[in-house]
């Protein structure tokens, strides 16, 4: 596993050589590059001084709010957090009161008690007797607003229950594409991680990238780049079934999340993956012009276990640019001499 402090010291380095203001912004940025977590963010930035660009504020600002910045959904969730608090505040708040008002209604009922032991005249028994019928009225009267009160109450704590759920699937599902997103990735390859340095399984991690998907968008336009995505996804959902997940990685591309799975089996699922994307025809929607074949690369790593998310990311990804390398449409991994017979 990488060394956290290795890495701060990395990017503080990296900054430092490029003249980047080391504010916490930044660092984020450079901490993340580091790691290799996030390979679109690295390769925006690569891109960038490839074409000899000095990386400045807006630059920074653009990877930030592409690749860092949390949704909107983040904020709804909070204000529902504290609605749902403010909620069970009210209840607590009006439970309190109950209970004062059980304590007050017990000490009348006392007083009565006492007074009767005693020889009283007819008036000051209905004088007692209109106290007791009094403090049982109010107490009644408590009683039935309390239930009102909690009734409603149980309906707001549900509604804001279903609503926080909803909030929460969407938080985690790509738009466009209804595939689980990046953040839900993140925490998925996470616990596939910690299941299988637990209990010792297999775990394959595969990351794929549209082929020429630029020449796509430039070419005819977003509106048939977001249908090449959507295909994509519909072969994605036809061939990985839970538990394992396919998820949209970020742009043109995606990742296969595959538990309980060793590199072979990884692997001959991606090339199926990939035989279905090949054999599908793209048919532009307002012309009915046949725009040819889409074709996927794809790059498989077998978990080892004690590395980082970065770590495995990273030896993913590198087998992803091997894939791109070596001419595109194919599936590589680290071990090819071993899984030749099923990569055809």
């Amino acid at each position: 596993m990488t060394d956290p402090k290795a890495l701060a010291e990395k990017a503080i380095s990296e900054m430092d050589a490029r003249a980047i203001d080391p504010t916490p912004d930044n660092y984020e940025i450079w901490y993340t590059h580091a790691t290799g977590a996030n390979p679109s963010l690295n390769r925006e930035i690569e891109k960038l001084e490839d074409a000899g660009e000095n990386i400045g504020k807006d630059h920074l600002d653009q990877i930030r709010s592409k690749h860092l910045t949390p949704s909107n959904n983040d904020s709804a969730m909070l204000e529902m957090g504290g609605k749902l608090e403010d909620e069970l505040s009210g209840v607590m708040q009006m439970l309190e009161t109950a209970t004062k008002d059980t304590g007050a209604y017990g000490d009348s009922l006392n007083n009565v008690s006492a007074a009767l032991d005693t020889e009283r005249s007819p008036a000051e028994m209905r004088t007692l007797m209109e106290t007791l019928v009094t403090a049982t009225r109010t107490m009644e009267s408590r009683s039935k607003q309390l239930e009102e009160r909690l009734q409603e109450s149980k309906a707001e704590v549900t509604q804001l229950r279903n609503n926080m759920e909803e909030i929460r699937t969407e938080a985690l599902t790509d738009q466009l594409t209804g595939l689980p997103n990046r953040r839900n990735f993140d925490d998925s390859v996470t616990a596939c991680m910690d299941a299988a340095t637990t209990d010792g399984s297999s775990f394959t991690l595969i990351l794929g990238d549209i082929d020429h998907f630029k020449k796509f968008n430039d070419t005819y336009g977003h509106q048939t780049g977001d249908q090449v995505l959507k295909l994509v996804a519909q072969c994605m959902r036809h061939h990985i079934k839970q538990p394992l997940k396919p998820a949209r990685y970020g742009g043109e591309e995606f990742a296969l999340i595959l538990p309980n799975t060793d590199l072979t089996a990884g692997v001959k699922l991606a090339n199926e993956v990939r035989r279905t994307i090949e054999s599908k025809e793209l048919v532009k929607k307002s012309t009915g012009e046949n725009l040819g074949a889409v074709t996927m690369s794809f790059g498989a790593a077998l978990f080892e276990p004690g590395e980082s998310i970065g770590d495995l990311i990273k030896r993913a990804d590198a087998c992803l640019y091997s894939a791109k390398h070596a001419g595109r449409n194919q599936v590589k991994w680290e071990v090819d001499t071993d899984l030749e017979a099923i990569a055809s």
